[in-house]
């Protein structure tokens, strides 16, 4: 038999991944067209039995798995799987909605989206080999459990390693350099205006003659001290003028 199931398109979102299915021409629509795989799948997961069905016509999966659609079965065998690993979290869950003739969308609690996508690829698996006649070798529920958790593992160390590893590219901040405390300043540069040169010593003055005539006194012209600016530092003289 060809492959029942053809996953047209997987949408993972934060809280659920969901898979548009598509059945194949060849696949039965509904567990009740072929009762010896419907009964293969249930001998091989007695759990399913016992599952909570909400919205159908019985309260749990047993009592309705006899006749109800193939993808239904898909998701619930789906549920199963991720029940087992004890990595799936405390309960899961999923939903299936016809959309077409032959096409579902199947959507289904995530915690973990490689994990949610192997159990979905694993429950199409178990199904192929039921409704392609059963015969050995029988599926080992356990074997797939524990692939799927050693799947998870494996890429969470593969995360792990590419996290350290892009941690480790990370370049170093490059040290600075201190100057040495006997080190000699660096000469100014041209652009900088040199500093104004200090008054220098007043001329000695010359001797006056004993003869010579005095001039008279002459009142002070001198202008009156200019109020000192406010960034004179409080009008104290200094030899340089203040920058």
């Amino acid at each position: 038999m060809a492959q029942l199931f053809d996953f047209k398109k997987v949408t993972i979102g934060p809280r659920a991944l969901t898979a548009v299915v598509e059945l194949a021409p060849s696949a039965p629509l509904m567990t009740s067209e072929n009762p010896e795989a419907t009964e293969l799948v249930l001998d091989l997961m007695p759990a399913l039995a016992d599952h909570v069905c909400l919205g159908d016509a019985a309260p749990t999966f047993g009592e309705v798995a006899a006749d109800t659609e193939l993808a239904h079965l898909l998701e619930h065998v789906t549920v199963e799987l991720l029940a087992q690993t004890d990595i799936a979290g405390d309960v899961s869950s999923g939903r299936t909605v016809q959309t077409d003739e032959r096409t579902y969308e199947v959507t289904l609690s995530c915690v973990d989206d490689v994990l949610v996508a192997g159990a979905l690829s694993s429950a199409a698996w178990v199904l192929q080999w039921a409704y392609s006649g059963g015969g050995d070798p029988r599926p080992d529920v356990d074997a797939i459990v524990g692939g799927l958790v050693a799947l998870v593992e494996s890429a969470s160390d593969q995360e792990g390693e590419k996290n350290d590893e892009a941690a480790a590219e990370e370049p170093e901040p490059a040290p600075v350099e201190e100057a040495p405390a006997d080190a000699e300043p660096e000469p100014a540069s041209e652009s900088e205006e040199p500093e104004a040169p200090t008054d220098s010593e007043p001329a000695a003055e010359e001797p006056v003659p004993d003869d010579a005539e005095l001039p008279e006194d002459q009142p002070s012209e001198e202008e009156p001290p200019s109020a000192p600016s406010p960034w004179d530092l409080n009008a104290v003289p200094r030899p340089h003028p203040i920058r």
